[in-house]
């Protein structure tokens, strides 16, 4: 049962990543390594800059929908075509069990009138 919310977005990134062995290792294919980079590169060029999204449209823009070659397809192809197969079985059963999810929600999922 969840817990509550925050903000602490980096809590929720690292919860129990220290119930993965830090001597185990992984393959991958470089290029899939490289886009997954070249991606999370594109989400640091917008949002490193507020300049880049003064609207709420801009954001949109930048994240276009699954069927665009946009933000969010890009990243979606990151996540589930390029790294989920690079991880092992072990991995994937604890993402299944839930392992890496915390007990609280990122305050985004609270109700826009509770997000003040």
């Amino acid at each position: 049962m969840k817990a509550g919310y925050t903000n602490d977005i980096a809590s929720l990134v690292t919860h129990n990543l220290d119930q993965i062995d830090p001597d185990l290792t992984v393959e991958v294919n470089l290029a899939d390594l490289v886009y997954v980079y070249q991606t999370l590169n594109e989400y640091m060029r917008f949002f490193h800059q507020p300049e880049h999204y003064p609207h709420i449209q801009s954001v949109e823009r930048f994240l276009g929908s699954i069927k665009q070659p946009a933000g969010f397809s890009v990243l979606s192809t990151a996540l589930y075509q390029k790294m989920a197969p690079m991880m092992p079985e072990k991995i994937n059963h604890m993402f299944d069990d839930s392992v890496f999810d915390s007990e609280e929600y990122p305050w985004y999922y609270l109700p826009e009138e509770h997000q003040k």
